[in-house]
């Protein structure tokens, strides 16, 4: 039986005309039936920073690295001053684990969380980001990952639980409407995970041409979702500015 469907598209247009009618019945979206991930590849696995990070290690020793990790992170929170609020703990005193392991994940931590979106808009921008940097293109096709939640495989006891983190200082998250998978298996990836235990369909693969982030990212931009919105600093301003000049030089001789 198949759990992961993949789906292609040509164009971005095609999508936004068709991928809601295939996941929605009457092509009307509806939140909280799926989340959605972007990825600038569609060769890339399903798989968090860490396991990649780490993946030549065994089980065993590859969670002491990721204690490891976590304990330096927190200290590191303490030391400095910096989110104190998840670094000193929830009720109790005791640290919110997830909220703690989200900070680091949004500032380059490698960890054990995939990041997802309750929005799909948002995930493309994900997808796209990278793309006019890269054109000609590095790769010649992205990829729209979409997660059934009704898949019982979805579940702690299962091996693979969705997770919120509370945001707190985390605008980062909030801005993206973050969501996470957490992995308590031995499995290298999600595909890998869902095809051993799954049954249904669990995983959805969009596949879309990566020179669609030329008409694909000023329509976003349009809706708000921009290098600004999901890092709303001074870096993603910059990432804004600089993604708003190479799609007017490469649109320039449509004028």
């Amino acid at each position: 039986m198949t759990v992961i469907r993949q789906l292609s598209y040509g164009s971005w247009r095609e999508l936004k005309r068709d991928l809601f009618s295939e996941l929605f019945e009457g092509g009307v979206f509806r939140p909280g039936r799926y989340l959605f991930r972007g990825m600038g590849s569609a060769d890339w696995k399903l798989a968090p920073t860490f396991d990649r990070r780490f993946g030549y290690l065994g089980r065993q020793e590859r969670l002491r690295v990721w204690d490891e990790l976590i304990e330096q992170w927190r200290a590191g929170c303490q030391e400095y001053g910096h989110a104190r609020e998840v670094a000193g703990g929830g009720a109790g005193g005791v640290p919110d684990e997830v909220a703690l392991w989200a900070l680091g994940q949004h500032h380059g931590l490698p960890t054990r969380l995939l990041d997802w979106s309750t929005s799909p808009y948002i995930a493309a921008f994900f997808a796209f980001q990278k793309c006019l940097e890269q054109l000609p293109h590095r790769y010649s096709h992205v990829a729209l990952w979409i997660l059934h939640l009704d898949n019982p495989v979805w579940s702690k006891d299962q091996g693979i639980e969705i997770v919120s983190a509370p945001a707190l200082d985390n605008v980062r998250l909030k801005n993206q409407s973050g969501k996470f998978t957490l992995s308590h298996t031995q499995y290298a990836s999600l595909e890998e995970y869902v095809t051993e235990c799954g049954s249904g369909v669990a995983l959805t693969k969009v596949v879309l041409p990566a020179i669609e982030a030329v008409p694909a990212l000023p329509d976003l931009d349009s809706m708000g979702i921009n290098a600004y919105r999901v890092y709303p600093d001074l870096d993603g301003l910059a990432e804004m500015a600089t993604m708003r000049l190479l799609l007017s030089e490469l649109t320039a001789g449509n004028r």
